[in-house]
């Protein structure tokens, strides 16, 4: 397996990771989250933006899975304290990729990633519902420091 940041050329390929993600996600809040593909454009800025980057898992020339971060700054509210820090937006491996762990390996270059960058920490977001990816993040030191609550009306 090769781990490599993401060129042009890789799109086609994590154009199909993600309308399998956006699937899974669908399945899980099918009322919030439908099954789309990913916007061109937002992938190509994404790869070409110095403050973003898409790290591709390789078997064999195809993608098994990529994790898209970006380096952001908190808000400047006088009750924050300012931080900057990367911010890992989506993950996904392959179903046939699964259990063998290529997440685990694209979590630790994002810390790398982090770390080179000297931002203060790491945050994602995910699915109530998702508990694999619960226990991935958790097995890598993440820990739950806010909630969001929706009322259905």
């Amino acid at each position: 397996m090769n781990i490599k940041v993401a060129t042009l050329e890789d799109i086609p390929q994590i154009e199909i990771l993600y309308e399998e993600l956006f699937l899974e996600m669908s399945k899980l809040q099918p009322k919030y989250i439908a099954p789309t593909k990913q916007d061109v454009k937002f992938l190509t800025n994404t790869i070409s933006e110095e403050k973003s980057d898409i790290f591709v898992a390789e078997i064999d020339h195809s993608i098994a899975g990529f994790l898209l971060i970006q380096e952001l700054t908190t808000p400047p509210y006088s009750c924050i304290v300012q931080h900057s820090y990367a911010y890992i937006m989506d993950v996904i491996v392959g179903g046939q990729y699964q259990s063998k762990g290529i997440g685990s390996i694209l979590l630790r270059e994002a810390k790398k990633w982090a770390d080179e960058r000297k931002l203060d920490y790491l945050e994602l977001s995910v699915l109530a519902e998702n508990n694999g990816a619960f226990v991935l993040y958790e097995k890598h030191g993440n820990k739950e420091t806010s909630c969001t609550m929706r009322l259905e009306l």
